[in-house]
C-alpha cells in the first residue's frame, strides 16, 4: 500500500508516538520512539542533532518508521528517506505540534507539570534538529 491509502493517513492521525528505526554507518539498527506530525505527506520529528536518530539519518537516509495506535491492533510499518535539518521545524509544523502534544492534551500535560523542568533540561542538551521523513512504501503487521 502507499503512503497516502486511507488507512496509512488514519494511523498517522490517531498515532501519537511514532517508532523510528534507522542504522548506524556501521550498520547497527537503532530505535527511537519519537513524537511526529504529518504536514503535506511528510513525517516531521522534532529532535536533538547529537541524538543517535539524527546521526544516523544523517548517515544513512533509509529509515522505517513504526506506528500504532496504542490497542491491540495491527501496527503500521512505513519505509522511507530521512533528511536531518539542523533547525527547529518550521512554524507551521511546530504549531501542529504544539496542537497534538500540548493542546490537545492539556489535562495530561498540567498533570505533569512537575517534569517541565526536566523536560526543558533534556531538550536544552543538544542544538535542534529536525528529522523529515518521505514516506514510501506501506504494510500492517499483525501483533503476535
Amino acid at each position: 500500500m502507499k503512503a497516502d491509502d486511507a488507512v496509512v493517513r488514519d494511523f498517522l492521525t490517531r498515532a501519537r508516538v511514532a517508532r523510528l528505526a534507522t542504522r548506524s554507518p556501521k550498520g547497527a539498527a537503532a530505535l527511537a520512539p519519537l513524537w511526529f506530525v504529518h504536514v503535506d505527506g511528510r513525517l516531521y520529528f522534532a529532535t536533538g542533532r547529537d541524538t543517535v536518530a539524527a546521526r544516523n539519518a544523517a548517515a544513512n537516509p533509509a529509515v522505517v518508521v513504526l506506528l500504532d495506535d496504542g490497542e491491540r491492533g495491527p501496527v503500521l510499518r512505513l519505509h522511507g528517506r530521512a533528511t536531518v535539518q539542523p533547525s527547529t521545524p518550521p512554524p507551521a509544523v511546530m504549531a501542529r505540534i504544539g496542537r497534538k502534544y500540548y493542546l490537545g492534551g492539556w489535562r495530561n500535560e498540567l498533570g505533569h507539570a512537575r517534569l517541565w523542568r526536566l523536560r526543558t533540561r533534556y531538550y536544552g542538551q543538544s542544538a535542534p534538529a529536525t528529522i523529515v521523513v518521505e514516506p514510501g512504501e506501506a504494510e500492517l503487521l499483525r501483533r503476535l
